[in-house]
């Protein structure tokens, strides 16, 4: 039973380790969100790519390649 708690815990540690390395991507990428403020601002994207941020067809601000 002992064995069985302690697989789960580590199984659970890592599940959320992975989870925290995927999700804390913050850079801009396209079509995702940005601030209603950087409307109109241009960036990069990790891989060199020019974005701009515009409002799409629901007036959401989004990233869009330039």
């Amino acid at each position: 039973m002992r064995t069985l708690a302690a697989a789960l815990a580590l199984s659970l540690l890592a599940a959320s380790a992975f989870a925290r390395n995927r999700s804390s991507s913050k850079n801009p990428r396209a079509g995702g969100y940005c601030a209603k403020s950087a409307v109109g601002t241009t960036t990069t994207d990790s891989k060199g790519n020019a974005l701009e941020c515009k409002a799409d067809k629901r007036g959401r601000a989004r990233w869009m390649k330039k």
